[in-house]
């Protein structure tokens, strides 16, 4: 049904325009090449298809497998995601939560170690060809918890969408975001010891919040970022910003951040 929607909506459009080409040379009448451009789009874009409901909210969890320590990448491209900590390690899961559209997960061990990386499952392009349709629904948001006490390093590779990160009580060493046109905020770990935070973001708004207690070393590049630093907390450094007791701090943070167009703030 998908593909035949996506066939007879192209089909449309291709009329449309063939009809439009005619009217600016004087023949046929304007209205209907119009509609029946509409008619193709609506077609395409899936709303013929009734109910989005078929992109269900799965319920998902990903054994730990013993694995001493993991490493997650999340790809989410559109929509909400919510991540934070609460399951005990003894429950044997790495991670548990809710997921718009499914979850595709794949998974390896390489030594002590478990590798998992995340997608949506369903990745038909027209959920997303429209923001005020599926994506921007809660249809594809992901909600979950990974495993405290485990050391973790989590990969973020997110598009249009919301996140929102509650590290604090999780043993997270690194952190990497590559975000676009998005907002996202994160709650920094408070005993994980050390801490590495990379974060690659163009038209996006990210805020980095470092938990008392807590010292940070932090470097941002950017071209017209609005850039925003605790300097009460953070006093400059050279090209940077360093908290004073940084070398002897029990749990710190490297922050790196490149950003394009968008706001930084880091408090």
């Amino acid at each position: 049904m998908r593909r035949w929607s996506a066939v007879v909506g192209i089909i449309l459009v291709l009329i449309g325009i063939s009809a439009i080409l005619q009217v600016v040379f004087g023949i046929g009448w304007i209205f209907w090449p119009l509609i029946l451009i509409g008619a193709g789009l609506w077609l395409i874009s899936g709303f013929s298809r009734g109910s989005p409901g078929h992109l269900a909210h799965e319920q998902a969890s990903i054994p730990l497998e013993g694995a001493r320590q993991a490493t997650v990448t999340v790809r989410h491209g559109a929509g909400r995601l919510l991540i934070g900590g609460g399951l005990a390690a003894a429950n044997d899961l790495l991670l548990a939560g809710t997921f718009g559209g499914g979850l595709d997960a794949s998974r390896r061990r390489e030594g002590d170690g478990l590798v998992v990386d995340m997608r949506v499952k369903d990745r038909d392009v027209s959920h997303y060809i429209f923001p005020w349709t599926r994506g921007w629904a809660g249809l594809l948001d992901w909600d979950f918890t990974l495993a405290t006490g485990v050391p973790l390093s989590l990969n973020l590779e997110t598009g249009a969408s919301e996140s929102r990160l509650s590290l604090t009580n999780l043993q997270v060493r690194e952190l990497r975001i590559k975000t676009g046109a998005s907002s996202t905020t994160v709650d920094l770990p408070s005993s994980a010891g050390f801490t590495r935070v990379l974060v690659e973001s163009g038209a996006a708004a990210v805020r980095l919040r470092v938990p008392q207690g807590v010292s940070a070393s932090i470097q941002v590049r950017s071209a017209l970022a609005g850039i925003h630093v605790d300097r009460s907390r953070f006093p400059q450094a050279g090209s940077g910003y360093r908290s004073a007791d940084y070398e002897s701090a029990a749990n710190k943070v490297e922050i790196f951040v490149e950003t394009g167009v968008g706001s930084i703030d880091i408090f």
